[in-house]
């Protein structure tokens, strides 16, 4: 390391430590950050690099690892660690929902959808189950993909249902990269799970698709119930 560079990690450390992460630009959050994995060399250097590659912080995080390894200066241990991130941050905004498991609204529900599937490149599909109360018993995401590829179980999602005894269950599912009207396999799925769930006393009771900045609910929209003239019509 250069005299020009000597100290500058030590500097950048004792400056997070002074002015917090608000005095620090993005590059240099991500500069820090590979202090970890880079033990020596030019982090800044690298930190502009990947986020003229990717765009932004963002783009950086939820890009596939071998894709960020492709950077120059950025190894696969390197590309592993910011991939992570993208998981740590999820699972961070999950655990602050938790304080609030009890889903007895449809704004709450569709927090708590937001923070299982924020961040998510793809579609995913859950499945939540609740007790009496509406407190959340068990997430279980079902399926990668969207509803007419992902290979999602029926099965599964009643068997889940009766592990955890269950008294109702709110799906949930993410649009990316689009709107959030359901398409016509989106209300089929849910009226062949009621139809599954409710025999057993397990109600049903919304389906909320999330999207960028906007969510929308099968309950709220009165799909819970025309969901079924959709399954007949099929």
């Amino acid at each position: 390391m250069s005299k020009v560079h000597e100290g500058h990690r030590e500097r950048m450390r004792e400056r997070f430590l002074k002015e917090g992460g608000d005095g620090l630009a993005n590059h240099e959050v991500l500069e820090m950050l590979l202090y970890g994995t880079i033990p020596r060399g030019d982090t800044n250097e690298i930190a502009h690099r990947l986020l003229n590659e990717f765009g932004s912080l963002t783009n950086l995080i939820e890009a596939d690892p071998g894709e960020i390894a492709k950077t120059e200066g950025i190894g696969l241990k390197s590309a592993v660690f910011l991939s992570l991130l993208h998981e740590l941050v999820r699972r961070y905004e999950q655990e602050k929902l938790e304080k609030k498991t009890e889903l007895t609204s449809i704004a709450v529900s569709a927090d708590y959808c937001r923070g299982l599937l924020a961040y998510r490149p793809m579609e995913c599909f859950y499945a939540i189950y609740l007790d009496s109360k509406r407190k959340v018993l068990h997430s279980y995401k079902a399926a990668d993909g969207s509803v007419n590829d992902a290979p999602i179980s029926p099965r599964v999602v009643v068997e889940k249902a009766l592990r955890y005894q269950a008294t109702s269950v709110l799906l949930c599912h993410n649009h990316p990269r689009g709107g959030v009207k359901p398409s016509f396999d989106d209300i089929y799925l849910t009226t062949q799970l009621k139809k599954l769930l409710e025999p057993l006393g397990v109600e049903v009771v919304d389906h909320i698709i999330i999207g960028d900045h906007q969510y929308f609910s099968f309950l709220e929209n009165d799909l819970m119930r025309k969901g079924q003239r959709a399954e007949e019509e099929k």
